[in-house]
């Protein structure tokens, strides 16, 4: 886990009416989950290095968009566009920057349709390679709402990190 940093910003998580989420059910804390989530499982899974900094970014912008924390499909592309208006885009290699926003951007949406419109990008297997853990890693902090369904996880590796979803939740709130 050294490689990754899991410094995040809560000022990335004020709402456009002004009010601070950044400690909400969507927030700090529930980032970092996904952050470790991701982490651990793209070493598992081995992904490129490129693979990891892109799923690293998407897994701290999420769920930066939120402007509330209901059902909102759309919050994922609210959050690209939030990464893009705080500039934390900048300085971004390109084809990282396009992996990391396509699953910020489609991790709340259709699976079926992130599926099809990855083909489109610069790299659609690693494309879908991210998205999908992303997906799995968000999934796993369910386990804070207690609706965590193993099943609809993408992953293998995933269903044997469901304790590790719990340990994680009693230590960062």
């Amino acid at each position: 886990m050294e490689r990754w940093s899991t410094d995040i910003t809560a000022a990335w998580f004020v709402r456009p009416n002004g009010f601070d989420a950044s400690g909400t059910i969507h927030g700090v804390a529930h980032t970092l989950r996904v952050l470790i989530h991701a982490c651990e499982l793209a070493d598992a899974l081995r992904l490129a290095a490129w693979e990891c900094e892109a799923l690293e970014l998407a897994a701290r912008w999420h769920d930066i968009g939120r402007t509330h924390d209901g059902a909102d499909y759309y919050h994922g592309a609210k959050s690209a566009g939030k990464v893009v208006g705080l500039g934390l885009h900048l300085g971004v290699d390109p084809v990282v920057l396009e992996t990391a926003l396509y699953a910020v951007t489609h991790h709340c949406g259709s699976e079926t349709y992130a599926e099809q419109g990855a083909r489109r990008t610069s790299d659609p297997k690693a494309t879908l390679r991210v998205f999908r853990v992303l997906k799995d890693a968000d999934a796993l902090d369910r386990v804070r709402l207690g609706d965590l369904d193993v099943m609809m996880l993408r992953h293998e590796v995933s269903r044997t990190h469901v304790e590790r979803a719990h340990q994680l939740l009693h230590e960062i709130r």
